[in-house]
C-alpha cells in the first residue's frame, strides 16, 4: 500500500512537471508572455515558472524544468541573431538547469528552519533568479566566442542582463509566493493530535476546520477514527507525543508525522490571524511558542497544565472528570478559598483591585466546599500559567498571547486570565477551535 501511495505521489508530481514544461514552451512561442521586450531590454518571466516548480516539486523537477527552459533558449537564439551568444549550451542551458536545482534546494533547506511558506517561496525564487543572472553573465564572459575581441559588445550584454536581472528578481519575489499558494493542492486533510492524555481530530478542508472531535477516555483510537470518519481524506497528519506509536499509513491513506511545536504555531496563527505573538498551548503540560512574521520557535514550557489539574482534582475534589471539575469551578467562590487583597488591605493598592489574589488556596481547610476548592485549583493553575506567559511574552517583545489547548475555553480560565491581563497590561486571545489548534496546524503543515 505504501508503494502504491508513493507511485501516486510521483505520478502527480510528474504530471505537474509536464504541465509546467508545456507552459514554458507555450510562453516561449507566444509573444509578450515568456519574454517581454522594451527596446533593447528583454525581460523573461520563464524563471518564475521554473522557481514555482522547484519550490513545489523539489530540486530534481526544478532541474528538469530548467533543462526545458534552456533548450527553448537555444532554439530561440538560433532564430534571433541578437541573442547569438545564447546558442552555446554553456550560456543558455547549463545555467538554467542550475537555477532549478538552486531554487529547489533553497526551499528544502529553508523549510527545515520552519520559516513561513510564503517566505520560503520568496527567498527560493530570489536565490534562483540571482543564480540565473550571475551564471549567465559568467558564462558569457567565459564561453561566448561571439564576444571575444568585442569588449564593447560584452559590456552592452552585461548591462542589459544586469538590468533585466534586477527587474526579474523583483518580479520573482512578488509573484512566486502568490502563485505557489494559489496552485497548491486543496485537499481534505485529517489532523490528529495524540497527546499524553487526550486525542483530538480535526478535518481541514481548503485550509479551514470543517469538523472536530475529542476522543473520550474510554474509546480506543481505532474506534474514535471510525466514529469521526475519514471518507474523502487524501492525507493524514499526526502529531503529539503519542504519534510516535503510529507506524505506516492509517487505513491506506498517506500518513505523515508533523513536529508538535510547528503544528501548534501554524494552528494558532491560522485561528488567531496573529503573526506577532506568544502561543501558550495548555495540554497535559504547557508549552510556549514564539511566533513572528518570519518564523516560529519553542521558547519553553512548564509541567503545570491539565495533567496537574486532573491529579489535584482527584485528590481534593474527589473527581478526575474534567467536565465535572469545570462545572464545580463555575459554582465556586474564590473568596472562600483564596486570600485576596481585600482580606488584608482596605481599598486598592497600586493597580491591584480588592479581588486580586494574594495567595492561592490559603483558606483551604477540612470545611472547604468542593465547588470552592475546584474554583481555587483552576484559578491557581490558570493564573500561574498566565503569569509565566506574561514574563515569556515580555522577554520576547510582544504583549499578545494566544491561548490554545484542551481547557483554554473554560469560563474559569477566562476569569483568571483577565485578572493577569489587567495586572500586566497584556492581551490574552482564545480563538475559536482553540482546543483543536494543534490538530488543525498538523493538517496545515507542508
Amino acid at each position: 500500500m505504501e508503494q502504491l501511495t508513493k507511485r501516486k505521489t510521483d505520478t502527480r508530481s510528474l504530471v505537474r512537471a509536464g504541465i509546467l514544461s508545456a507552459l514554458i514552451i507555450v510562453m516561449t512561442v507566444v509573444p509578450y508572455t515568456g519574454y517581454i521586450n522594451y527596446g533593447l531590454v528583454e525581460i523573461t518571466t520563464l524563471h518564475i515558472v521554473v522557481a514555482v516548480g522547484a519550490v513545489m516539486l523539489g530540486w530534481q523537477y526544478g532541474a528538469v524544468l530548467g533543462f526545458v527552459w534552456g533548450i527553448t533558449c537555444v532554439l530561440r537564439a538560433l532564430t534571433n541573431p541578437l541573442w547569438a551568444p545564447f546558442v552555446n549550451p554553456m550560456v543558455s542551458l547549463v545555467p538554467r538547469i542550475i537555477v532549478g536545482i538552486v531554487g529547489g534546494l533553497t526551499a528544502q533547506g529553508l523549510r527545515k528552519l520552519r520559516l513561513r511558506s510564503g517566505l520560503v517561496a520568496a527567498l527560493s525564487a530570489a536565490a534562483a533568479t540571482l543564480t540565473n543572472t550571475v551564471l549567465v553573465l559568467s558564462a558569457l564572459k567565459l564561453f561566448s566566442a561571439v564576444l571575444e575581441g568585442a569588449p564593447l559588445l560584452g559590456t552592452i550584454y552585461a548591462t542589459l542582463i544586469g538590468v533585466n536581472g534586477s527587474i526579474e528578481l523583483v518580479a520573482a519575489i512578488l509573484l512566486v509566493p502568490v502563485i505557489v499558494a494559489a496552485v497548491s493542492p486543496r485537499e481534505i486533510v485529517l489532523g490528529i493530535d495524540i497527546g499524553a492524555s487526550t486525542t483530538k481530530f480535526a478535518l481541514v478542508k481548503n485550509g479551514k476546520c470543517a469538523k472536530e472531535y475529542r476522543k473520550p477516555d474510554e474509546q480506543s483510537f481505532e474506534d474514535a477514527l471510525e466514529s469521526f470518519g475519514y471518507a474523502g481524506v487524501k492525507r493524514i497528519a499526526v502529531t503529539g507525543v503519542g504519534s510516535s506509536f503510529i507506524k505506516g499509513n492509517l487505513h491506506g491513506i498517506p500518513t505523515v508525522h508533523r513536529d508538535e511545536f510547528t503544528s501548534v504555531s501554524r494552528g494558532a496563527t491560522k485561528l488567531s490571524k496573529k503573526l506577532n505573538t506568544l502561543v501558550v498551548s495548555i495540554g497535559t503540560g504547557t508549552s510556549f511558542t514564539r511566533i513572528t512574521p518570519v518564523r516560529a520557535w519553542h521558547v519553553g514550557g512548564t509541567g503545570l497544565g491539565g495533567g496537574m489539574l486532573k491529579g489535584l482534582s482527584g485528590r481534593l475534589c474527589q473527581t478526575n472528570d474534567m467536565e465535572e471539575l469545570q462545572v464545580l469551578a463555575a459554582k465556586g467562590d474564590l473568596h472562600a478559598i483564596d486570600l485576596q487583597l481585600k482580606d488584608v488591605f482596605e481599598g486598592t493598592l497600586s493597580h491591584l483591585t480588592p479581588d486580586a489574589t494574594v495567595a492561592n488556596m490559603e483558606k483551604l481547610s477540612e470545611q472547604s466546599m468542593r465547588e470552592d476548592i475546584a474554583a481555587g485549583l483552576c484559578n491557581m493553575i490558570f493564573q500561574s500559567i498566565g503569569v509565566m506567559a506574561v514574563f515569556a511574552a515580555k522577554r520576547h517583545l510582544t504583549r499578545t498571547i494566544v491561548m490554545v489547548g484542551t481547557i483554554t475555553d473554560w469560563p474559569i480560565a477566562q476569569r483568571s486570565l483577565d485578572e493577569v491581563a489587567a495586572l500586566h497590561n497584556v492581551k490574552f486571545i482564545v480563538p475559536d477551535h482553540a482546543a483543536f489548534a494543534t490538530a488543525i496546524g498538523a493538517a496545515l503543515s507542508e
